[in-house]
């Protein structure tokens, strides 16, 4: 009862965005330990209590210190864990799940376009100038959320800063759930035999999509796509807190989301259950995440947290 107690006040002086990376590094070392075995993936569960060590160790000194510099540590240290959880994936999936289900979402692909695979319908209309900005798109994915959360930094406005950072966090985490359950390589490897010609670009396009693959490797991380579900949320929540970034949000959204099929990286069924968990993350996000910022001791009371604070940066 002690420890338990004990646990909870720590807690309390937790952000939101830590205790979602604590409770996914916890989650994932459960995977570990139950479902891959200790000993294969002994390395992950090292990494994940890491992250978590660093958190505490974080939280406790920013807490006993409130220095300046480690509160921005603290506002943004969430997206190096967020990388590094994602890239645990590559090992841990098939050995929890080794069921590949690409032949599953190639026949649900084909029931929506009536026989036909949309990677390979998509060759009427490849050319490389197309395929250089659409890579470009593709890789810069981590930008577009970014982009949203330093606009909100910037203008000083740290509860939406906090409830952005915290639902975007959301949806990533929910996409790496998805990929345990629906483990999909993607038609750039099980289709590759069936497009007519490689995909080519004119400049930087080979050096990044070899950059990507050198990067991610074989990953099992398809469906739900993470490219759709956090570029949608993303473009939901500008519109909602930061309506300067609105538009160019769509048009970098959009780029993304339609690179995902042309360059081969995902089925539409991925795209689509991507899209649907999105709107599920907002409808429900930031209202979690609000409610808990607002009622919770870490945040700082004086900079920017007051109630006005949303709709200042719906009307900029």
């Amino acid at each position: 009862m002690g420890v338990w107690r004990f646990l909870n006040a720590y807690a309390d002086h937790l952000y939101l965005e830590e205790r979602l990376t604590i409770a996914m590094a916890v989650l994932i070392n459960l995977l570990v330990v139950v479902f891959a075995g200790f000993e294969q993936a002994r390395d992950i569960f090292a990494i994940n209590v890491l992250i978590i060590a660093v958190i505490l160790i974080a939280s406790a000194t920013h807490r006993h210190f409130n220095s300046q510099w480690l509160g921005f540590l603290r506002d943004w240290y969430a997206i190096p864990a967020i990388i590094t959880i994602y890239l645990e994936n590559r090992k841990l999936i098939p050995l929890v799940n080794p069921h590949d289900l690409d032949t599953l979402i190639m026949q649900i692909d084909r029931w929506l376009f009536f026989g036909h695979d949309p990677t390979i319908l998509l060759e009427r209309v490849t050319f490389p100038v197309i395929s250089e900005v659409l890579q470009i798109a593709y890789a810069s994915f981590y930008f577009l959320p970014l982009t949203l959360c330093v606009l909100l930094y910037r203008r000083r406005s740290f509860l939406d800063f906090h409830i952005n950072t915290s639902t975007i966090i959301m949806g990533f985490y929910l996409s790496y759930l998805g990929y345990y359950f629906t483990p999909v390589i993607g038609p750039r490897f099980t289709m590759d035999h069936l497009q007519s010609f490689p995909l080519s670009g004119i400049l930087t396009f080979d050096l990044v999509r070899h950059t990507l693959a050198a990067a991610e490797g074989m990953m099992r991380d398809c469906c739900p796509s993470g490219h759709a579900l956090v570029s949608l949320l993303t473009i939901l929540l500008a519109r909602r807190y930061c309506r300067t970034f609105y538009r160019a949000s769509c048009l970098w959204a959009g780029l993304i989301v339609i690179s995902t099929v042309y360059l081969r990286y995902h089925y539409v069924a991925d795209i689509l259950a991507g899209l649907l968990l999105g709107i599920a993350v907002y409808l429900f996000g930031p209202a979690v995440a609000r409610r808990f910022i607002l009622g919770a001791q870490p945040y700082p009371q004086d900079s920017g947290m007051g109630a006005g604070t949303e709709k200042q940066a719906r009307d900029r």
